[in-house]
């Protein structure tokens, strides 16, 4: 795999950040991406990474607020 290239930065979730990334890789004809997020200054949480499919951003988000409803709740201190 190629380097990945930065192509959106979405604010989907308060208190966080998350980049889609991708390097110009298909898996069976389908786009492959990155998502990692940071989180309350929390760095680079990789997501989700390969094809893309319907209902992929709800998976994020869903991930997303996990991790942020952990560090609210003082998971990782």
């Amino acid at each position: 795999m190629g380097k990945w290239r930065v192509i959106a930065r979405h604010n989907w979730v308060s208190g966080a950040t998350i980049t889609e990334s991708d390097n110009d890789t298909f898996m069976d004809g389908v786009a492959v991406r990155r998502f990692t997020a940071t989180v309350r200054g929390w760095r680079n949480w990789r997501i989700y990474e390969g094809k893309c499919y319907p209902g992929l951003t709800t998976h994020i988000i869903f991930k997303v607020k996990e991790i942020r409803d952990r560090i609210d709740a003082g998971a990782f201190k």
